[in-house]
């Protein structure tokens, strides 16, 4: 499974084309590749661009493609990153005006806010950061992002699901009372089992009923359409690649009329931009092929070995940033079904992947008590002695972040509701 000759002389291509051009059109996912390259487009009177096939919406969701039919300041970041992430971050950007939000500055420091907006609706930034960027102080931006308690949908903003509950509590209509408990319940939700004695405990529970978490779960559902970027099938001992040519768009170089300088860089940067989208395809054909044969045994129905994205990249002669940014949001259509890129990467504890350790967790938590489930302590002890390493906590309670397993408090009251 060499690389080519041909292969490898397209990636030493890059540093002679535009970065500007290339960097972007390498991480946009493809269903994102069409409206990507019509804004381009929009500013180059040489591109025209037409449209891949458009896929159907019912298979997307189930991940059933036929593999034979289907061969071959940061405003101007913001607008990429608010397409890139799809609508919740167009919805947050269209609340962010008067009375709200009534000046400059403070509209200014929310879009800053949305940047550091995570797909769950979680802030994952750092408000000094955002201040210095902006040239202001860490408590303006701050009381701009609890402003952000009242916007929709509900939550959205939060540092953590407590936070998210809390700003959640202001759409619900109730009495003080209420209020002050439910605020007490959340604040102290690693000891929630103090309050199952309270009166109105059973009127806490139906609150906590419609409490979203995440907060942006409405919109991750309108998320999960997925086109994978190649398909990977065997045939005995021979694997066989395929890049979703079907659905990749085309783009048409036309010369103008008035050949200035003008039309001659937007002439040539059209050019350029048919080969960075060859370019696009072969790296992540490459970036395929280099997973199939490190992770072959994955692909024979085994499980993944540990490999990280350095190794990928020093095998293309890439910098690790570059192998980053190709595999975001790309996926690979194999015989058991869609898998991100990213998901073949894991590191290993001794001789242990982390994907396997994951795996292991993954199966304990969904066969546990509801009423009383593992703490992140038990799970430790129960991966150090299942597969006789030794790790730090910490890593647990990483990896179970990563697979979206709530805290154990969290799970037992999700299991004190249902049970109620």
């Amino acid at each position: 499974m060499a690389l080519s000759q041909q292969q490898l002389l397209k990636q030493k291509q890059i540093p002679r084309l535009s970065m500007k051009l290339w960097l972007p059109l390498l991480q946009c996912s493809l269903q994102e590749l069409d409206k990507h390259l019509e804004v381009i487009s929009n500013e180059n009177p040489c591109i025209e661009v037409s449209p891949g096939v458009k896929p159907d919406t019912e298979k997307q969701r189930r991940g059933s493609y036929d593999m034979g039919a289907l061969s071959t300041t940061s405003s101007d970041i913001l607008e990429n990153y608010t397409f890139a992430k799809g609508s919740l971050y167009e919805h947050l950007n269209d609340q962010i005006a008067a009375p709200l939000f009534p000046t400059p500055i403070s509209q200014q420091i929310a879009k800053e806010i949305i940047f550091y907006i995570n797909d769950e609706g979680y802030f994952e930034g750092n408000v000094k950061e955002i201040a210095e960027a902006l040239e202001t102080s860490a408590e303006k931006v701050e009381g701009v992002r609890q402003r952000f308690a009242y916007l929709e949908p509900s939550g959205v903003g939060a540092k953590d699901f407590r936070e998210a509950f809390l700003f959640q509590l202001n759409d619900v209509d109730m009495d003080e009372d209420l209020s002050l408990l439910l605020s007490s319940m959340i604040i102290r939700f690693d000891h929630i089992e103090d309050f199952i004695a309270h009166p109105r405990f059973h009127e806490a529970k139906e609150v906590f009923k419609h409490l979203k978490h995440p907060p942006a779960l409405e919109f991750m559902d309108s998320e999960e359409l997925i086109i994978p970027d190649l398909f990977v099938s065997l045939n005995g001992d021979q694997v066989e690649i395929k890049v979703n040519n079907r659905f990749y768009p085309d783009i048409i170089v036309n010369e103008v009329d008035k050949y200035d300088n003008f039309a001659k860089q937007k002439f040539k940067e059209a050019r350029e931009l048919v080969k960075l989208l060859d370019l696009r395809k072969a790296t992540l054909y490459n970036i395929a092929l280099v997973l199939v044969e490190k992770q072959f045994r994955f692909f024979c129905g085994g499980d993944l070995v540990p490999l990280r994205l350095q190794d990928v990249a020093d095998e293309l002669g890439f910098n690790e940033s570059t192998i980053s940014r190709a595999i975001a949001n790309k996926y690979l259509m194999t015989e058991n079904g869609i898998h991100a890129f990213k998901d073949f990467f894991s590191t290993s504890i001794g001789g242990i992947s982390s994907a396997e350790i994951k795996h292991f967790i993954q199966e304990i938590v969904a066969h546990e008590q509801k009423l009383d489930p593992y703490s992140d302590k038990v799970l430790h002890e129960m991966v150090e002695q299942r597969f006789k390493i030794k790790i730090v906590r910490r890593s647990i309670a990483k990896y179970r972040a990563e697979m979206n397993i709530p805290h154990y408090q969290e799970r037992k009251l999700l299991g004190l509701i249902e049970s109620k």
